[in-house]
């Protein structure tokens, strides 16, 4: 099924980073920490991720209001050692955690070639591949994990038992094909069935979710009135889906499963979700020019391949949304019905940015 997108106005980066700012100061986080959060946000718009992007605020904003994520989180470091850490992050807000706990990684990376660094009781990141750019800007490879509140079936289930749990890697790239991954192990994220009901579209796959009543979802709405998504790949993504939690909430001694609460659903509770950030200074092993010398040799191999008929271009992962950027600094497209919510938002506070 192709869905055509619909229905949406057009931002540019400053008016929406100084509405996102405002916002979050006016909620009670620091201007620094509303800063970040804007910058994490917007970037998933820039790069084609509009589920990951300023359609986050409102949400956000619900939940510093309900205590769902507190504004002055009293993280702690539960154990540390050469290659690794465990931090607490207390419910603060997860982009800003996420942030220094890549920022760590990248530290004890480029001390000791390696580096894991673990975050349980947590709050919602955002777009995981932020992160894992901002590893492989410093000539690392990047891996970023995450789960979250339940809504993903068990291959042949139809109750929500593992969160869209997702993960992303990025490598060192010098200005050749990017690669970036970032996927959630369901067959779709959340935030994109949002989207598309945001968006006035009233279709989907059907292979994308099941509704309340365990049939398959043809519709958004079927999903967000108590459906659940089907794992991507079957059984295989399923298999991936649990790695994931284990990597993240059951390793870092945190909440996993159902235990993690949904954000959306409990915006008076701390989600408890749980991330892994890891960072490999390829240089300890290979001199960078000769490593990044193979990876775009690798690349060239796979995009340079036989396409199948009717096929223009085979993408790297990553290369769609570096297109997506280049073509949306002038502008961010914003659904209508996101738009609106963030006019209320504008209006509140007396702006005059909408």
């Amino acid at each position: 099924m192709r869905i055509v997108l619909m229905n949406t106005k057009t931002m540019c980066i400053e008016e929406l980073t100084e509405l996102v700012v405002s916002a979050l100061i006016a909620s009670g986080i620091e201007k620094d920490e509303s800063g970040i959060v804007a910058n994490v946000l917007i970037n998933a718009n820039l790069m084609g991720m509009d589920s990951h992007g300023v359609d986050l605020l409102p949400t956000y904003l619900r939940r510093i209001e309900q205590g769902g994520i507190l504004k002055n989180p009293k993280k702690q470091v539960i154990f540390e050692s050469t290659f690794m850490k465990i931090i607490d992050a207390d419910g603060g807000i997860g982009p800003v955690t996420a942030c220094q706990a890549a920022t760590d990684a990248i530290n004890q990376a480029n001390e000791n070639g390696i580096s894991i660094v673990m975050v349980r009781n947590s709050n919602h990141i955002g777009m995981l591949g932020y992160y894992t750019r901002m590893i492989a800007s410093e000539n690392q490879l990047g891996i970023v994990l995450t789960n979250s509140g339940p809504n993903v079936a068990a291959w042949g289930g139809k109750e929500a038992v593992l969160g869209n749990n997702a993960l992303s890697v990025a490598l060192p790239n010098d200005g050749g094909i990017p690669f970036v991954l970032d996927m959630a192990t369901g067959e779709v994220a959340c935030g994109k069935i949002r989207d598309l009901a945001e968006k006035g579209i009233n279709e989907m796959p059907r292979t994308w979710a099941l509704n309340a009543a365990g049939q398959p979802a043809s519709h958004p709405q079927e999903f967000i009135d108590g459906g659940v998504v089907l794992p991507f790949g079957g059984h295989k993504g399923f298999g991936i889906g649990m790695v994931v939690d284990l990597l993240t909430g059951v390793l870092s001694g945190g909440s996993y499963s159902v235990n993690v609460k949904r954000q959306r659903v409990h915006a008076d509770k701390i989600s408890e979700s749980c991330h892994t950030f890891i960072a490999l200074d390829v240089s300890k092993i290979a001199p960078l020019e000769e490593f990044n010398g193979r990876v775009q040799d690798w690349l060239e191999s796979i995009k340079n391949s036989l396409k199948a008929d009717g096929v223009e271009e085979i993408l790297i992962p990553g290369e769609k949304e570096k297109r997506a950027m280049e073509h949306r600094k002038e502008g961010i497209p914003i659904a209508v019905g996101t738009y609106n919510k963030l006019k209320l938002i504008n209006d509140q506070l007396q702006l005059s940015l909408i």
